[in-house]
Formats: C-alpha cells, structure tokens, sequence
C-alpha cells in the first residue's frame, strides 16, 4: 500500500526546518562562553542531509493529541541531538567510513574527538530538556526526563547485546533473537519515545492528561513500527544505492552485524556455503575482499533471505495498523493523526 508522499515529505521537511533552527540556536547560544570548534563539530552531523524522523513523529504526536508544535520543539530539537550522538559513536564502535553521503566523524578527525563530539551532543539535548519546564511546566517536562531515561537506557542495552554477538562470535540466532535486541536498540528511541513524548507534550491538562497506563499502548505500537524500520532500514544497507541510502553499500555486511537477512541465510545455507559466509563475517573488516562481500549479498538474495526480510517488515506493519486502528484514543483526528498512520506505511515502502 502507497504512503501519502505529500503529506509525509511536507511534515518531514517542516519538522526538520524546526529542529534545525532550534539547534542552531542552541549552538550559537552556547559558543560566546564555550570552545568555539566544539560547536563546529557539534553541529557536522544534524545539518548533514537526513530525514528528522524522529522529531518528527514526536511533533505530530503532540499535534494529535491536542497540542501546539511550541509545546514540543524542545523535546523534538533533543530527540535529534540523542540520535546524533548515538550516530556518532555507533560510528567509532562500528568502525565506519560514512554517514549520510559523507565521511565519518571518526575518519575526519580520530575516535577520541568523535566521543568526545558524541559525549557533548548528549550534554546538550539536556540542557533543551532543563528547558522544558520553562515552556510546558514542571510536572511535563520531568515525564518527559523520566521518558528519556528509558528510552537512552534501552537503546545502550540493545546496543549492548548487538556487540557482544559480534564480540563473542555468536551467529546461531533467530528472527526473535534479533527482535529483542531491535525492540531495545531501536524501537525505544526511534517510534515509542518520540510517540509517548509528544503525547505528554501537546496532551491538555487536566482530566484528559495520561496517566502511565494510558501510554501503554504506544510500547506496543512503537515496538511494531519499530522493528519494521530496523528491517527496512537494513534492507536499504543491502540494497540501495549509497548515494542514497547515505552510507556505503551492504556496511552491514562488512561489519557483520547480525541482521534479519544474514540469520536467516545462516539458517538455510548448505553447509558449504554457511562455511564460507561465516569465514568471511569473521574476518576483520579491513581484510575483508569486495568479491566474498559481494558472494555474500548474492547468496543472501538466491537463496531468499532479502525476500524474507520483505515479509517480516510487512507483517510487522500490518499488525501495527491493525492495534493504531482501535487503541489511540487520546489522539484527535487531524492531519498530523493522519501522518502518523501513513508513517506506518512509509517506514516500510522507503525500502521498495
């Protein structure tokens, strides 16, 4: 099914210009008092081309459920920043050679700068949140510190689990192995946090206000959604082109990390040929060859793991349409509930 190309690009686009402006104020605020090329650095990956998605699914959850986008501006500018630095140091663990069309902070200018940038980049989405409580009030915005804490908590556990596979030389694992690392690494900051921050953002006061257990199902929600967009988004690393896609073609492949499409091969191969891809996964990335990394992509597509991948994302979208249907009942009917609907068809069609 095609997504609203419009009205999701429009929303993209104006979500981002917000998150940029905001930031781009944050930076130069700071710079009079602060090290001047630390501001520099700071801002090298959010202005490089990308989509805000994250700010942006937080922005519409808060215009559905009955807010203002000055309610949510902060919370958006600070989800940003948090995926920033998890980019820039998921780049130094990973020991990657581009970011969005661009070389990485870690090949610019060595790991200890890129911690560092990434370290700073934290230290500021929490000065935004401190923020908060001067525009939405106290009580919100420490919800919303106590949202971020989870959702930061999860993802550095997911990522936890993700590098000791790759650490330990674990490769027997299944489809829901890999949705359990995903559920935490990816589902917490990129859907559920974003959708259960903007709630508490824009959401009136009063008697129409959440309580915890009315934000439950938006786990649920995001956790569909969520592993979807892992998928697809690993589907993109083997198969767009890195002019596109922004990062070089099949990386995942190069750093073995275990995705959905790699366990499945590992599960079907004949023995010889699952021989000969775990020789290459564990071989380290600089001697790796471009031919057996190529073997290994066309294997994975004969012997239909990339198929299988397709399946897996779609199903998980399908349910996630299926519990969005009846169980969002704090959200209004406007245009930004109608984004968030077709965001559930677009983390998916992005692939295709």
């Amino acid at each position: 099914m095609a997504y609203d190309r419009s009205l999701v690009d429009r929303l993209l686009r104006e979500s981002r210009e917000i998150v940029l402006q905001e930031l781009q104020e944050l930076f130069e605020g700071n710079r009079p008092t602060g090290y001047g090329p630390l501001y520099d650095l700071l801002a090298d990956y959010p202005f490089r081309e990308g989509k805000s998605l994250r700010p942006a699914i937080l922005i519409a959850s808060a215009r559905a459920a009955g807010g203002r986008t000055e309610q949510a501006r902060l919370s958006a500018a600070a989800l940003e920043l948090y995926h920033n630095a998890f980019l820039v140091h998921d780049d130094v663990e990973d020991d990657s050679d581009f970011r969005r069309g661009e070389v990485t902070m870690l090949r610019l200018h060595g790991a200890a700068v890129a911690v560092n940038v990434g370290d700073a980049t934290n230290v500021l989405a929490m000065q935004l949140l401190l923020r908060n409580a001067e525009v939405i009030g106290l009580r919100r915005a420490l919800l919303i510190l106590c949202e971020v804490e989870r959702m930061a908590r999860e993802s550095v556990e997911g990522q936890a689990v993700e590098l000791d596979w790759i650490r330990q030389d674990i490769f027997d694992l299944n489809d829901q192995d890999y949705v359990r690392m995903a559920y935490k690494k990816t589902c917490w900051y990129t859907v559920i946090a974003p959708l259960r921050i903007g709630v508490l953002c824009g959401c009136p006061a009063g008697v129409r206000f959440p309580m915890e257990r009315d934000l439950v199902p938006l786990i649920e929600l995001g956790h569909l959604a969520g592993i979807a967009f892992q998928i697809c988004d690993d589907l993109l690393n083997l198969e767009a082109e890195p002019s596109v896609y922004g990062k070089e073609a099949a990386g995942d492949l190069w750093e073995g990390k275990r995705t959905l499409m790699l366990l499945h091969f590992l599960r079907e191969a004949d023995t010889a040929s699952r021989k000969r891809a775990l020789a290459i996964l564990q071989t380290p990335r600089r001697k790796k060859e471009p031919t057996d990394v190529q073997w290994l992509l066309d294997a994975m597509i004969e012997r239909g793991s990339i198929a299988h991948g397709r399946r897996m994302a779609d199903r998980f979208v399908e349910r996630a349409i299926a519990l969005d249907e009846y169980s969002m009942t704090f959200y209004e009917e406007n245009e930004a509930r109608h984004f968030l609907r077709e965001m559930l068809w677009y983390v998916v069609e992005r692939a295709k």
